[in-house]
Order: structure tokens, then C-alpha cells, then sequence
């Protein structure tokens, strides 16, 4: 039994468009492993990148209350420091006055006016002689 050379062409070509057929489904199936792996790297990257954001608002959001507190903080330094500059004369002069000084003493070394000085010394002033 002779092949007609024709049928044994087509039977060639056969076999090799069936070897192609399963190289092309190897590959395919290799390309979606590898697809498959792309896309579970691609969640994880999404979702260190998530966190990565909520982390890093979370640090604004922590350096903005820190920012308010310094400035509450600055604010009430600022308030103590007047406060005890605005009382620092009159301490000052009521500790003169205890060591006897006058009114005409506590205007000139404590720039206060005369009324304030004389209120001084008449409030402080008997505080020393009775003591």
C-alpha cells in the first residue's frame, strides 16, 4: 500500500499544526501562572500601599495635634511670663518697702507712679513695723 504523497504532506502538516496546538497550550497555561502571580503581587504592592497611606495620615494627623498642643503651650508661657512681668515691680516693691525703703524710693527704682507707691507702702509698710 503506497501513500499518495499528497495525503502524506497533509499528514505531516497534521501532526505538525497538533505539536504547535500543544506547545501554543503550554505556553498559555505558563503565561497565566505567571499572569496569576503578577496580579497577587500587584495586591499585595496595593495593599502595603494602602497602608502606607493610612500610616501616613495618621502621622499628619498626629503632627497637627502635636502643632496645637506646642502652640497652646507657647500661648500659656507667653501668659505666664506677662503675668509675672506685670507683677515683678510690685514685688519687687513690696520687698523694699518690708526693708523700709520709701515711697520716693520704690517710684524711682520700680517706675511706679506715686499713687501705686504710696498704696504699697501703706499696705506693706505696717507689715514690717508690726513684724
Amino acid at each position: 500500500m503506497m501513500i499518495d504523497p499528497i495525503t502524506g504532506i497533509l499528514s505531516a502538516l497534521v501532526i505538525v499544526l497538533v505539536l504547535v496546538q500543544f506547545y501554543q497550550l503550554f505556553a498559555m497555561r505558563r503565561l497565566r501562572k505567571q499572569m496569576h502571580s503578577r496580579e497577587d503581587q500587584n495586591l499585595r504592592h496595593r495593599d502595603d500601599f494602602a497602608a502606607l497611606c493610612k500610616a501616613s495620615v495618621g502621622a499628619g494627623d498626629h503632627l497637627v495635634r502635636l502643632e496645637q498642643q506646642v502652640h497652646r503651650l507657647i500661648e500659656r508661657q507667653d501668659q505666664i511670663e506677662m503675668r509675672t512681668a506685670g507683677d515683678r515691680p510690685y514685688t519687687q516693691a513690696i520687698q523694699m518697702v518690708q526693708r523700709g525703703a520709701d515711697v520716693s524710693e520704690l517710684i524711682a527704682k520700680c517706675g511706679l507712679t506715686r499713687g501705686e507707691a504710696e498704696l504699697i507702702a501703706m499696705l506693706h509698710g505696717g507689715i514690717a513695723k508690726a513684724g
